[in-house]
C-alpha cells in the first residue's frame, strides 16, 4: 500500500482528514500525521511517503515552503495535494508552478476525495511501472503482492496477485517472515542493507512497515531452517555496520506454501514480543514456541508500593523499589501490554496525589509525555528507566506542594504537644490529627527544630520533672507518671540522658546550694 502523510496544524483538521478519507479504498495507508512543516519535512528526509496532503497556512514552515523545500531536497517522487480552506487563486497558482496539480478544500467532501485519490493511485501505478520498466527487474510486482497476501488488498487485484505468487512458488520450497526493527531514525540505512541483500539472494524480498520497522520474506530450500538463521545473522551483522542504534530481528515459522505465509508473520509478531526482555537481539519463534508471556491482573497492585514508598521514602529507595517491580516482570515474564497498563497507572496515581495536594494532574500528564517516548515501551529496561526519571520528578514536585501546604504545621504540632504532653501519641496519631504524612511530618519538624518528635516530647517532660523535683516532696515515680510515663525505668533513662545524673541527686543538688 502507497504510504501518506498528512500535515496540518489544526488537530481536529487533521484528525478528520484521517478518518473521513476512506484511504485504504484506494491503496494507500496513513504513515504519519504531522503538526506543522517542519516536522513534515523532517519526516520526509528520513523516510519519504508516497503523498502528502498537507494544508497552506502552517506555523514555522507552510505547505507551499515544504513543497518547495521537497523538491530542493531531490525528492521528485512524493506527490503533493493542497489541502485547505482558503479558495486562494495565488495559492493555487504557486502550488501548480512547484508541480501540485491537485486540490482538496475543507471541509473534506468524500466524492471529490475519492476522485483525487483515484488520480494519485492511477499516477503512483504508473511511476511504479516506468520504474519497473527502468530497473527491468519485476520485483517490486513481488513485493506488492506479497504484501497484499499478507495484509490485504483491493479484490480486483487478487487475480494478478495469485499469478504472481504462482510464478514465485517455483523459487523455494519454504518461505520465512522475518521482522526487523530499529528506532525510525536509523531506519532508512538498515532497509538499504536489507534491499541489497535482499536482491544479491534472489529469493528475498523486503516488505515496508510502518513505525520503525519492516519485514523481510525469505525463501530457501532448507526446511531445517539453516539458511535462513545464516542469512539472519549476515543481514543483523551488515545492518550494525550501517546504522547506530539497537537493531532488532524476530524470525517466524517457516511454511512450505506461499498461501501460509501469513501463519509465518503472525509468529515473527509473537515472537517480536520477547525481544520487550532484552538480551539476545534476534529471536527465533521455534525457540519460544510453547512459551507463554503472564498476564496477571494482581501484577498491578505493585502501582500501590511504588506510590506508597514515592511519598514517603528517599529518591535511592524510590528507584530501587521500581527496579525491584521490574526485575519481577521480568522473572515472571509479563506480557509487555500489562507492564505499559502498569506504568499508566503509576502516572495516573501520581496525578492523583498531586491533585489532592492542590496540584494540576495534567502536570503530571505532561511530564509524563516529556519524559517517555516512543521508543520506551520496546524494552524492559528502557521501560525501567522512563518510570523511575518520571516518579524521581514527581517526587520532588510533591515534597514542594507538601512543603508549600504544611509550611507550618510544625509549629502548630509543637503547640500541641506543649498543651499535651501527658499524653501518649505515635506520630502517625499525630500525622492524622493535622492531615499530614506521617513520614513528611517527622521530616519537617526535625528540619524546623534539630530534634524528632519523640524527643521533643521527652524534653518537655524532663522539663517539667525538673520544676517538679524543686518545688514539691513528690517521689520520683509519682512525678514519672503524672508525666505520662508508664514504667519509672523509662523515665529514670530520659532524666538521665538529658541531666546527667538521676532525679534524687539532681534534688539533693538544688537544695544543697
Amino acid at each position: 500500500m502507497y504510504k501518506v502523510l498528512l500535515a496540518d496544524d489544526e488537530p481536529l483538521a487533521l484528525e478528520g482528514l484521517k478518518i473521513m478519507v476512506n484511504w485504504e479504498k484506494w491503496g494507500f495507508r496513513i504513515d504519519r500525521l504531522c503538526r506543522n512543516g517542519e516536522e513534515a519535512i523532517e519526516h520526509i528526509r528520513l523516510n519519504p511517503p508516497d503523498l502528502v496532503v498537507t494544508d497552506i497556512r502552517m506555523p514555522v514552515l507552510n505547505g507551499l515552503e515544504l513543497i518547495d523545500e521537497t523538491r530542493r531536497s531531490g525528492n521528485r517522487s512524493t506527490l503533493f495535494v493542497i489541502a485547505s480552506g482558503y479558495d486562494d487563486f495565488d495559492y493555487a497558482r504557486q502550488a501548480m508552478n512547484l508541480g501540485v496539480k491537485h486540490y482538496l478544500t475543507k471541509p473534506i467532501i468524500e466524492s471529490e476525495a475519492d476522485e483525487v485519490l483515484e488520480r494519485m493511485q492511477n499516477e503512483l501505478c504508473e511511476t511504479e511501472k516506468r520504474m519497473l520498466m527502468r530497473t527491468g527487474a519485476d520485483r517490486y510486482a513481488v513485493r506488492r503482492a506479497l504484501s497484499m497476501l499478507l495484509f490485504g488488498g483491493e479484490e480486483a487485484n487478487r487475480q494478478e496477485l495469485m499469478r504472481t505468487l504462482k510464478h514465485l512458488s517455483s523459487q523455494a520450497s519454504n518461505w520465512t517472515y522475518v521482522q526487523v526493527r530499529m528506532e525510525e531514525e536509523m531506519m532508512g540505512s538498515a532497509r538499504e542493507v536489507a534491499l541489497r541483500m535482499a536482491e544479491e539472494n534472489g529469493r528475498s524480498y523486503v516488505i515496508d512497515r510502518a513505525g520503525g520497522s519492516f519485514g523481510l520474506i525469505l525463501g530457501s530450500d532448507q526446511a531445517d531452517n539453516e539458511g535462513v538463521d545464516a542469512f539472519v545473522e549476515r543481514l543483523h551483522a551488515a545492518m550494525r555496520a550501517a546504522a547506530f542504534g539497537r537493531i532488532e530481528i524476530a524470525v517466524g515459522c517457516d511454511v512450505d506454501d506461499l498461501n501460509d505465509l501469513p501463519r509465518s508473520y503472525r509468529s515473527a509478531i509473537e515472537a517480536a514480543r520477547f525481544l520487550f526482555f532484552g538480551g539476545t537481539p534476534i529471536v527465533h519463534y521455534a525457540k519460544i514456541q510453547g512459551q507463554k508471556l503472564s498476564f496477571d491482573p494482581r501484577e498491578l497492585k505493585a502501582v500501590d508500593i511504588i506510590v506508597e514508598t514515592m511519598e514517603n521514602a528517599r529518591p535511592d529507595d524510590l528507584a530501587s523499589a521500581i527496579r525491584e517491580v521490574f526485575r519481577t516482570f521480568e522473572e515472571r515474564m509479563v506480557q509487555p501490554e500489562l507492564v505499559r497498563i502498569f506504568e499508566t497507572q503509576v502516572m495516573l496515581a501520581c496525578a492523583s496525589l498531586f491533585k489532592q495536594l492542590g496540584g494540576d494532574p495534567d502536570e503530571m500528564r505532561m511530564l509524563w509525555d516529556s519524559i517517555s517516548d516512543v521508543e520506551h515501551g520496546k524494552h524492559l529496561q528502557k521501560s525501567t528507566d522512563t518510570l523511575i526519571a518520571f516518579c524521581l520528578k514527581c517526587q520532588a514536585a510533591v515534597r514542594e506542594l507538601q512543603e508549600m501546604n504544611c509550611g507550618g504545621t510544625p509549629a502548630k504540632v509543637a503547640d500541641f504537644l506543649r498543651r499535651h504532653y501527658k499524653e501518649t501519641f505515635t506520630i502517625k496519631e499525630i500525622a492524622e490529627r493535622f492531615y499530614i504524612n506521617p513520614v513528611y511530618l517527622g521530616q519537617s519538624f526535625s528540619r524546623k527544630y534539630g530534634i524528632g518528635i519523640l524527643d521533643f516530647i521527652h524534653d518537655i517532660r524532663i522539663e517539667k520533672a525538673q520544676q517538679r523535683l524543686r518545688e514539691t516532696n513528690e517521689a520520683s515515680c509519682a512525678i514519672a507518671e503524672a508525666l505520662g510515663y508508664r514504667g519509672y525505668q523509662h523515665f529514670l533513662k530520659q532524666f538521665e540522658k538529658r541531666i546527667g545524673m538521676k532525679p534524687s541527686d539532681y534534688r539533693l543538688h538544688h537544695f544543697s546550694k
